[in-house]
């Protein structure tokens, strides 16, 4: 049975009343329920979280798992797990609960109009990009592999279109050149959370001001498909070297030999010019000295570090999975005109996919 939503009295306190909406095992959600919970200034009147049987891939894998159904309930916190957050009749009952805003971190369902409508001032999403660059699922994956110079964590105002609504705040997260996808999702997780807890003074006495955003800056990526996860040896190595990291560790970049035979690439690194003083051959693994494994690329030689084997990352030298001479074969995609540059890429360099529609 769900839980009864409580009266919706002005808080005497001077306090906001918020539901928070996010995935189940969201590394964002949780820190955002504890904090939520235990703010002077805020009432939490419940937590909307994956149904039953869904989590969200990009915490699967992480070898340290959070719960937002254990979690609320240790707390007191009613949890709601809807099918669909859009129904008539789930809409209603959130309407019980009288919350000023909604606070949506890492929440994959698309909030439709009809419940934006709901909270009395607005509903607030935080965002792990620099919007209005790398809108859509997955920017950390997106800004690694198109090599952004520059990241940041945006919170708006919800608008029908995904990740189109006022900016409300943006906290800017360095980025070295060298993060894997997890490192900077990670890096952007703490940067939410202490925008969030700056944020919240704001969302109490209003003053915070939405400024649109500029549609012209505008990119938006959906989730990574297996074809964007395979690696193409005709690619500078750099860029090739991008794409691991982007991929690291799950789901994971990954590569083909002429037989079909699958690798999963964890690391590499661009070796060297005179790394094996030969010129290099686009998908060719050649060995070298103390069991090193490389790859030819466009314009020089790739050092494959580790691999994923059995399920665990190993020193691609030791597994076997790259014989030397293998030929890795590149996507049956017509190769480039132009390479790709091995540089960095502003952020907003990347060309858009259309938008989904409300």
């Amino acid at each position: 049975m769900a839980p009864t939503a409580p009266a919706a009295p002005t808080d005497p306190a001077g306090r906001i009343r918020v539901v928070l909406f996010s995935e189940v095992n969201s590394k964002l959600g949780s820190p955002f329920l504890s904090m939520l919970h235990g703010h002077p200034q805020v009432d939490l009147a419940a937590v909307v979280t994956s149904p039953q049987g869904k989590r969200c891939s990009y915490f699967t894998d992480d070898p340290e798992q959070v719960d937002l159904v254990t979690q609320g309930a240790a707390l007191g916190v009613p949890v709601l797990r809807p099918a669909s957050v859009n129904r008539p009749a789930f809409v209603e009952e959130l309407e019980g609960y009288g919350a000023d805003y909604f606070l949506v971190a890492n929440f994959q369902q698309i909030l439709r109009e009809r419940l934006l409508s709901v909270p009395r001032v607005t509903a607030v999403n935080f965002h792990p990009s620099p919007l209005p660059a790398f809108a859509g699922l997955s920017p950390f994956y997106w800004m690694i592999r198109e090599g952004a110079t520059e990241s940041a964590v945006s919170a708006i105002e919800m608008a029908p279109v995904l990740d189109s609504g006022d900016l409300i705040m943006q906290h800017q997260v360095p980025l070295t050149g060298r993060e894997t996808a997890i490192e900077l999702r990670t890096a952007q997780e703490r940067a939410n959370v202490l925008m969030l807890l700056e944020l919240i003074p704001q969302l109490v006495d209003r003053s915070y001001r939405p400024i649109p955003q500029d549609p012209s800056l505008r990119s938006y990526f959906g989730r990574p498909s297996d074809a964007d996860l395979r690696l193409d040896f005709r690619s500078p190595a750099a860029v090739v070297a991008r794409h691991v990291r982007a991929g690291y560790r799950s789901p994971g970049a990954w590569t083909a030999d002429e037989a079909g035979r699958r690798v999963r690439i964890l690391s590499a690194e661009p070796a060297p010019a005179d790394a094996l003083g030969r010129p290099p051959v686009p998908g060719l693994v050649v060995h070298g000295a103390a069991g090193r494994v490389f790859a030819g690329c466009a314009d020089g030689w790739l050092e494959v570090l580790t691999t994923e084997c059995d399920g665990r990352e190993a020193a691609a030298g030791g597994t076997g999975q790259l014989p030397d001479g293998t030929r890795l074969v590149s996507p049956d995609t017509p190769a480039p005109q132009t390479p790709a540059p091995a540089g960095p890429v502003p952020v907003t360099g990347p060309a858009p996919v259309p938008v989904p529609a409300p």
